[in-house]
């Protein structure tokens, strides 16, 4: 089945948004988003009790700035300020008008991040250096041994998500041969609004076959709200944006089946891609995650990140249009 229809909901898919939470079965996982630091800087995927430690956290650290300046980290584990245990397993850039994500994954993209600080250590001892020289000083050595660029064995696998139709909410991706998109759903909706297409805020990922593989319900008002203040580190305080709920499917392939489909789809996977994530590309490298559980909870970040985001660009852009009319 085609699912390249951008609408808030399609309407001839099976399923019914309407009929609310009865008709779901159970959610295998539950994760809360919780925004650690204003700006869309630090997010993180856990859960009510503060006393567990988060599952996934994201570090942006320049989120207002232009396309070719953000840089989001996916981290499995906790804040990786405080928790030595928390490893890199996703990357990401963006186009223009967050129409297009590529997304690198796997448990190499840690590898890939330390030679890239490796080389940037040597190149900023080397400008030292230059520079000693021109003032007529002696070479210092460095404060501390200089490394050379290891070999990545971990997997790095790259993948796309594009907006289907000009602005409109659905994302599609693929991961290991496995089509999903993300988008927006009814089936939230209580009161006046059930059922009323156009003013939904959620989302839903469904896969080629129209089967909910996951939910993300917002909280609407959370923009209106203080955060909760826990007092202690990794996370002295938490907004909470929503909840990811998971859902098993009988057709759903295992990871060990999508990590092998992910490495006999090889290097032409990612074809055309941006060649700052495909020239690390190791797609025989090893991988201690769940990949589709990854993707899934770093997608849904992107997805709300960037709805949220792509608001605020419309309302810049109308006002650097009147601006320029003006003068």
């Amino acid at each position: 089945m085609n699912i390249d229809s951008a609408n808030n909901d399609d309407t001839n898919a099976p399923e019914k948004p309407y009929q609310g939470r009865s008709g779901q079965p159970p959610p295998s996982s539950t994760l809360n988003l919780y925004r650690r630091l204003p700006f869309g800087r630090k997010h993180f995927f856990g859960h009510e009790n503060p006393d567990r430690a988060a599952e996934f956290f994201v570090v942006n650290p320049v989120p207002h700035k232009h396309h070719n300046s953000w840089r989001p980290i996916f981290y499995r584990g906790d804040n990786p300020k405080y928790s030595g245990l928390s490893t890199p397993v996703g990357r990401a850039l963006r186009t223009k008008m967050w129409n297009r994500f590529y997304i690198q994954i796997g448990d190499g993209v840690a590898e890939v991040l330390q030679n890239k600080e490796r080389v940037k250590k040597r190149k900023k001892y080397e400008r030292k250096q230059k520079l000693r020289k021109f003032f007529c000083q002696g070479e210092k050595p460095p404060p501390e041994p200089l490394e050379d660029p290891q070999e990545v064995r971990g997997l790095v696998a790259v993948f796309e998500m594009k907006r289907c139709g000009f602005l409109g909410r659905a994302l599609e991706w693929e991961l290991g041969g496995q089509r999903y998109q993300w988008k927006g759903t009814r089936r939230f909706q209580t009161g006046a609004f059930r059922g009323l297409k156009g003013v939904s805020h959620d989302f839903k990922l469904v896969d080629a076959n129209n089967n909910i593989v996951a939910t993300f319900e917002k909280d609407r008002w959370a923009s209106c709200k203080r955060s909760e203040k826990l007092g202690r580190p990794p996370n002295k305080k938490r907004l909470f944006l929503g909840t990811l709920q998971r859902y098993p499917a009988a057709d759903a392939p295992p990871p060990a089946a999508v990590l092998e489909a992910v490495r006999s789809a090889g290097p032409d996977a990612a074809y055309g891609l941006p060649e700052k994530l495909t020239k690390y590309l190791n797609l025989q490298g090893s991988h201690s995650g769940d990949l589709t559980e990854e993707a899934i909870a770093f997608t849904c970040w992107i997805a709300v990140e960037a709805e949220h985001r792509l608001r605020y660009k419309i309302f810049d852009l109308i006002e650097e249009v009147l601006e320029n009319i003006g003068s």
